[in-house]
């Protein structure tokens, strides 16, 4: 029987778009139904504005009014209202860091809220900043003398303290060097295997996303065309927007067939607008 963590039931979101004259409703999410099983790493991609920070800001709390039903099947009793079992990071969290505050003082606030003994705080920190590939030495730098890359893997280090059940990571490949995301690689395989952690992991990047994924999940205006395991959705695609993300990722597609699908896309929105 499969354990779900996270069960998505018809899942709908509209709002007003950027048009300041004239607003006009737009149909964001559209009736989405998915279970995540716990355990497991889930790669979700797609183009840009297909929905994907919509629905991981939805899962978090951070959307409210929407249609449909979320169900969460906690395995510990999470009664500390500053901590939440579910934590998501954001593509650009690492811009929130206090500029003028001490590493080390945000660390220790997040043990605080998250009432964990500091009896072990200096090697769990150590270890963190380990296996993200930061220096040690950075916690007594202040948020201001970081770069943006090592900001947000000290975001992704403060949200490791607080050991979620549902880790959510947009985009955490973008502002990084070629080793840091080695790094972060093997951090997400690590937390998922010591912690049990099911992640879901947004990212453009479906190459780097099979190198670690459980399963795929293929987002396309607003829907879900297409998951399966990552084997699946590499060696025998279905639909045809998937064939081509991994072909344009490969770089074997000519100039006729990416001209030729962006002219679909744009009918489909056209239809649907």
């Amino acid at each position: 029987m499969k354990n779900i963590i996270l069960q998505l039931d018809n899942i709908s979101f509209a709002a007003k778009d950027n048009n300041l004259l004239q607003p006009k409703i737009k149909s964001i999410l559209k009736d989405i139904s998915f279970s995540f099983e716990r355990g497991k790493i889930y790669g979700l991609t797609g183009e840009s504005g297909s929905g994907k920070t919509t629905l991981a800001k939805l899962i978090t709390g951070v959307i409210k009014d929407y249609s449909g039903k979320v169900t969460f099947n906690y395995k510990n009793n999470w009664n500390n209202v500053l901590s939440s079992p579910v934590q998501m990071l954001f593509q650009n969290d690492g811009y929130l860091i206090n500029p003028e505050r001490k590493i080390k003082d945000i660390f220790n606030e997040t043990y605080r809220i998250r009432n964990k003994s500091k009896k072990n705080y200096s090697n769990e920190i150590e270890n963190l900043f380990s296996a993200l590939g930061l220096d040690h030495k950075l916690l007594s730098n202040k948020g201001s003398q970081l770069s943006g890359g090592e900001q947000q893997r000290i975001a992704l280090a403060r949200i490791l303290i607080i050991e979620p059940e549902l880790l959510i990571l947009d985009e955490p490949f973008s502002s990084q060097d070629i080793e840091a995301k080695s790094s972060l690689i093997k951090l997400i395989l690590n937390t998922n295997k010591q912690m049990d952690t099911t992640i879901i992991c947004i990212s453009h990047d479906i190459f780097t996303l099979r190198v670690f994924s459980d399963e795929i999940i293929i987002f396309s205006d607003g829907k879900i065309i297409e998951s399966g395991t990552t084997n699946q959705i590499f060696d025998n695609p279905q639909i045809k927007h998937t064939k081509f993300l991994l072909r344009a990722q490969s770089l074997t597609l000519s100039k006729e067939e990416i001209i030729s699908h962006f002219n679909d896309e744009q009918n489909k929105r056209n239809k649907n607008s």
